[in-house]
């Protein structure tokens, strides 16, 4: 569980300016300190809620060697369309979405399934 409060420091201890929701007394809690002029970070949510994706991962998994190199966009289990070209993606997307596709899924199948390293002498 992860809330936002405002809380006020008075010679040495931090004190919110309002209660505490759903915390029992004595509760340990870890706190980030940032300066008061900081901009908080709005949380943007889906109105939809959690979207479940284990369906187009499967589906990827299951079908990389055909698509290798390419741009898959999936509803569910259900390969919307397929390109090489980058810019084609946005198409294919678009299609999906007037299609009735309320999330589509879009993923570039690699090259290779080799991990990427990086490092610095």
């Amino acid at each position: 569980m992860s809330i936002t409060i405002e809380a006020i420091y008075e010679s040495g201890i931090l004190r919110p300016l309002a209660p505490l929701p759903e915390l029992k007394d004595k509760s340990r809690v870890r706190v980030t300190i940032e300066s008061a002029g900081k901009p908080v970070p709005k949380v943007r949510r889906s109105p939809h809620g959690a979207i479940d994706l284990s369906r187009e991962r499967e589906w990827a998994l299951a079908n990389r060697e055909k698509y290798r190199g390419q741009w898959i966009v999936l509803d569910g289990d259900r390969l919307v369309g397929h390109t090489t070209d980058p810019e084609g993606v946005k198409v294919i997307y678009d299609q999906a979405r007037a299609e009735g596709v309320r999330t589509p899924f879009v993923k570039l199948i690699p090259m290779d399934d080799e991990p990427i390293w990086m490092g610095w002498l």
